[in-house]
């Protein structure tokens, strides 16, 4: 049975205007989280409101798309 394609699912990411790189915040499961379901959630990341800085952060949208590379890959 193939499994049902996942859609296409858009995220949002904090971009550092100077460097053009992307930018994570870090999370409480001890590791930066990159992307964010909101616009309002990626500027909220950082609880000392550092990505409010419109100038210093942009806030970029991605879709992200699933591809099957192979169907099978533990062969028996």
């Amino acid at each position: 049975m193939t499994p049902k394609p996942k859609e296409p699912e858009e995220v949002y990411r904090i971009i550092d205007r100077s460097t053009g790189n992307s930018v994570g915040s870090y999370s409480r499961a001890y590791h930066d989280e990159y992307d964010f379901e909101s616009v309002e959630q990626a500027r909220e990341a950082n609880c000392h409101g550092v990505f409010q800085d419109k100038e210093q952060y942009a806030i970029a949208k991605y879709r992200v798309t699933y591809e099957l590379l192979d169907g099978d890959v533990d062969y028996p």
